[in-house]
């Protein structure tokens, strides 16, 4: 089956291109025999030739290979969509069951919990800019918590945010990855 579709595929794009058997078969140092047997699917070519083919027809080494599907990036994958938030709400409320005494301290911690948890929902259903955009704002509030002693100057809260702002570094950095890498 898949090699049916790579066959079809080489064929199609040769034909696409306006090159004959020959031509192609010329340009790659191989006879048009070889160039024939690939395109009905009695051989494939090998990697070296798909490569070269590639070049030949403009079109990318994954599209030859996966037999003109294109290749997908999974986005979503379990560290951006799950992990991340996860560490972060866990080291949160951790830290409002621990360090909070004070109805300011629940204050702000409640605060922050409720940021993360607005991050997590926009984690899983907006793009990735919005997302990424929403990171930064969370990192500059949880950095602003962690070195602004006037929000709450407390020794294990400012440990906390400080954790809190390297989850959301490196949620910002994968999630910036994962954009470029799927684009």
């Amino acid at each position: 089956m898949v090699v049916a579709k790579i066959s079809e595929l080489l064929k199609h794009k040769r034909q696409e291109n306006g090159l004959t058997q020959a031509v192609v078969a010329k340009k790659l140092h191989v006879s048009r025999q070889a160039v024939s047997n690939w395109e009905t699917g009695r051989h494939l070519p090998d990697v070296i030739l798909i490569k070269k083919l590639a070049n030949v027809y403009g079109t990318t080494t994954d599209e030859l290979i996966s037999g003109g599907e294109k290749a997908k990036v999974e986005k979503s994958n379990f560290t951006i969509t799950l992990l991340y938030p996860l560490l972060l709400l866990i080291t949160l409320i951790t830290g409002r069951l621990t360090i909070a005494s004070n109805s300011r301290a629940l204050l702000v911690m409640d605060g922050l919990i409720l940021l993360s948890v607005i991050l997590v929902f926009l984690t899983k259903f907006a793009d990735s800019k919005i997302q990424i955009l929403m990171q930064i704002c969370s990192l500059t509030v949880f950095l602003s918590c962690t070195f602004i002693n006037d929000i709450l100057n407390d020794f294990s809260f400012q440990t906390t945010t400080f954790i809190s702002s390297l989850i959301l570094l490196w949620q910002l950095f994968s999630t910036y990855y994962y954009q470029k890498r799927s684009s």
